[in-house]
């Protein structure tokens, strides 16, 4: 029993030493790319920015969804709303990509949850959200959390002087973006034939050839790999520790069960998005990610820095997880 109480200790002691990390004197201005639309962790990774923003330490600008499938903006609309936040900005990519694809929460959370936005009909093209958002903020002030697939990066990437702004999409980047959080491969390879997900699903592997290779040097791309979160087990709490109010807690019982974790590679990127890496991680930051067509990565490790990383564990999985569930069941402050 005393090595259990001091087991829980250290955790409790290490939970509150990493949540002091990611205080800052400044919130940290965030764009959500997410396709939240399959695995609940997209989910997750939204209501972890959201209590973050309850504590000062985010700011979500907006929530830009990467996939065709129409109601994916809703889940994002009742997320923020639960919140209190039914303001945010939300865009779609309403293109055919992933269109028909759909987890088991999100018709329901559109359905059973309040929210004012239902379906992509009624938000603007994510590439115009991305450009107004970016358009009114300051020099290297803002960081894409990518967690989901590279769509509305490419046309970001492609677009052009327009009604909102004289800069390309590309000049917007440079100027305005310190960073991307980027959810995507496995780190120092992805295994032969095993390209990651995000990279790589259903042909996106140009568009993330395309999105990688074309950031400018300004900024710095932190790749979160599928290695990292998925050692690291979240959500499962909020089932009893949260409301049935709470659609994060919804979503997470309708994808994996009452009382059931989610692997958290999307809440591992948003919550390094944020908080940075230590005391939770550390990096590789020299070399650069080598994207093929195919989705595949390598890093070159050329002994150079090229603004580009990638993160390694450091404190153990359990530690992580204590972290990110601390977030998933601060009561919203806002309700």
């Amino acid at each position: 029993l005393k090595s259990e109480m001091a087991a829980a200790l250290a955790a409790l002691v290490f939970i509150l030493a990493a949540l002091a990390a990611g205080v800052h004197s400044q919130a940290t201005r965030v764009i959500v790319d997410t396709d939240m639309s399959v695995s609940c962790d997209d989910v997750g990774a939204l209501c972890l920015l959201h209590a973050m923003m309850d504590n000062g330490e985010a700011e979500i600008l907006g929530v830009v969804h990467d996939t065709g499938l129409p109601t994916g903006v809703g889940a994002i609309s009742v997320i923020n709303t639960y919140y209190g936040r039914p303001e945010i900005p939300i865009g779609a990519y309403k293109g055919s990509f992933a269109a028909t694809e759909a987890g088991p929460y999100v018709n329901t959370l559109v359905e059973k949850f309040p929210s004012p936005i239902k379906n992509y009909t009624q938000v603007p093209d994510a590439v115009r959200v991305y450009r107004q958002i970016l358009s009114q903020q300051d020099y290297k002030s803002v960081w894409i959390v990518s967690i989901g697939f590279a769509t509305n990066l490419v046309a970001l990437i492609n677009s052009r002087p327009d009604d909102i702004s004289p800069m390309t999409g590309l000049q917007m980047l440079d100027y305005h973006v310190a960073g991307v959080a980027w959810m995507g491969g496995q780190y120092p390879r992805s295994p032969p034939g095993e390209a990651e997900w995000n990279f790589a699903h259903d042909g996106i592997g140009p568009e993330t050839l395309l999105s990688v290779s074309s950031m400018p040097k300004s900024l710095e791309l932190m790749f979160s790999g599928f290695e990292l979160g998925e050692k690291v087990a979240t959500g499962g709490v909020m089932t009893d520790q949260t409301p049935e109010a709470n659609p994060c807690r919804a979503a997470y019982i309708l994808s994996v069960g009452p009382g059931k974790d989610e692997l958290s590679w999307d809440l591992v990127t948003a919550l390094y998005a944020v908080s940075g890496l230590q005391p939770l991680w550390s990096e590789v930051a020299t070399g650069y990610n080598n994207v093929t067509e195919t989705g595949d990565n390598v890093w070159i490790d050329d002994g150079v820095d090229h603004s580009q990383a990638y993160m390694l564990q450091l404190a153990s999985p359990a530690n992580v997880s204590a972290v990110i569930n601390a977030y998933l069941v601060q009561p919203p402050l806002r309700r």
